[in-house]
């Protein structure tokens, strides 16, 4: 009986918490089911190249290094959009020889159900350590991927006159998987002149990777000075007109921007406390970032 009253307690009490939880259907859910910090994964496939230390390769032998690439996004990513290739000493003829470029093949949406992707595989090589190896040695296989695809972001704007009918802009789920986002959108009430409304808001964009934005695949995997700016552009689209700062440079310090952007000609007969639909686009832009290294070992032959 005592273990019968112990079992009823804690069912008792999870059903409670269940019900606690079920109680927030008030809290805003946003446009993507599955969201994150990462459009694109990249990452080198097990055994190509082999890191175990008691697998070494030769002078001269055939190293395969392949590149695994997923779309982690709820669109399709076409052939051609994501650029691959290895860096540091593998690129430098005296030390690896065989590296090549590679781009992606079309790569598949995630499930809108269960979110699994479909990865795609690049091959980068067979590359070569040609120099002499005298004992065992250690080398580093580095690497960067760089993708262009438009960021679209699914918000909301409140076409309301009273400030206390201004709810969330910014829902959780509003941004796709992406490191470049938009992070705050503040609206102001509508201001009605002259029988025709008007309303102002902020969006403010970052990059919250640490990778960096270029302007086009064209320009990935080049040096970059300090002076050199992130830029992109970001477009507006609701029930009425909406004009913003058409180009956002992000600050250096922060790495984001806030856009100033204004909605013309609402209707006052129309307005209300109900969401309306924002969607926003970034676009116009590259992502390059370092794909995580990985170790060889290099044995000279006894």
């Amino acid at each position: 009986m005592k273990k019968t009253a112990i079992l009823l307690f804690i069912l008792s009490l999870a059903i409670l918490i269940t019900g606690c939880d079920s109680g927030t259907s008030n809290v805003s859910s946003g446009y993507y089911k599955y969201t994150g910090p990462q459009m694109i994964e990249a990452k080198f496939v097990a055994d190509a190249p082999i890191s175990m230390e008691n697998a070494p390769y030769e002078q001269n032998e055939d190293i395969d290094v392949v590149v695994q690439l997923t779309n982690k996004h709820t669109e399709e990513i076409p052939a051609g959009k994501v650029r691959v290739r290895l860096t540091g000493d593998a690129t430098m003829p005296n030390f690896f020889v065989g590296g090549k470029e590679a781009t992606n093949p079309k790569l598949l949406s995630i499930d809108p159900e269960t979110g699994a992707a479909i990865p795609e595989e690049v091959d980068l090589g067979p590359i070569k350590y040609t120099n002499e190896v005298l004992g065992k040695i250690q080398k580093t296989i580095t690497g960067k991927y760089c993708y262009s695809y438009p960021v679209t972001v699914k918000a909301n704007l409140f076409y309301t006159a009273k400030a206390e009918e201004i709810g969330t802009n910014l829902p959780s789920g509003s941004n796709p998987p992406s490191k470049v986002q938009v992070t705050a959108i503040t609206q102001r009430p509508v201001d009605i002149r002259e029988g025709v409304g008007s309303m102002r808001f902020e969006v403010t964009v970052a990059n919250t990777g640490t990778g960096i934005i270029v302007p086009t695949l064209d320009d990935c995997f080049q040096y970059r000075g300090r002076r050199e700016k992130e830029v992109l552009t970001i477009d507006a689209m609701g029930a009425y007109n909406i004009e913003c700062d058409e180009e956002v440079t992000l600050m250096t310090d922060t790495k984001s921007k806030t856009v100033d952007c204004t909605v013309s000609n609402i209707d006052p007969a129309n307005l209300g406390e109900q969401p309306s639909e924002l969607t926003i686009v970034l676009n116009n832009f590259a992502y390059e970032e370092d794909i995580a290294p990985v170790s060889i070992w290099l044995e000279g032959q006894v």
